[in-house]
């Protein structure tokens, strides 16, 4: 059975003329590269990364793959990406996308809302996009650790979440 791939950003250009480059992190917060040494793949071939700072939205990173700004250049708009077994949770509290879409939502007065088929940010945090033409976007800081239950992926929502119409 062939692994999932999780995309993890994109390298957007070299950085300088030492050898760094500029990478697109797609999660919030650039991951712990060092708990992922040895697990993150640039096409078909792992590649060491080393974070070294942050400038604006992009990450500043370095690596042995690359000894030069022509071989950087090669890679600009390639894709890094880990095997989704490989994935680590830091804390009880964090959820991976892939986690949420396809969980069930309920209201407090347990009815369904619908089925989480995307998530989106649009700068103001993550959004959960429901299908059966639901017409509101859930804001995930709104929820409660307690009322997801991926497991049996569903999502309860507190009796102080109102819903209007």
């Amino acid at each position: 059975m062939e692994k999932k791939k999780i995309n993890l950003g994109k390298i957007i250009g070299p950085h300088g003329t030492r050898g760094l480059f500029k990478v697109e992190f797609y999660n919030q917060d650039c991951l712990d590269l060092e708990i992922y040494k040895n697990k993150i793949f640039l096409g078909y071939s792992k590649i060491s990364l080393d974070r070294k700072f942050k400038k604006g939205k992009l990450t500043i990173c370095k690596s042995e793959n690359f000894k030069s700004r022509e071989e950087l250049e090669k890679v600009v708009g390639k894709i890094l990406w880990i095997n989704e077994s490989d994935l680590q949770k830091t804390k009880n509290s964090e959820y991976f996308h892939k986690d949420l879409i396809g969980c069930s939502v309920y209201s407090c007065k347990r009815e369904c809302l619908g089925k989480v088929i995307a998530i989106h940010n649009f700068g103001a945090g993550d959004l959960l996009e429901l299908n059966n033409n639901y017409k509101y976007m859930i804001r995930f800081y709104d929820l409660n650790e307690s009322g997801i239950d991926i497991k049996n992926k569903i999502i309860q929502l507190s009796k102080n979440y109102e819903i209007s119409e």
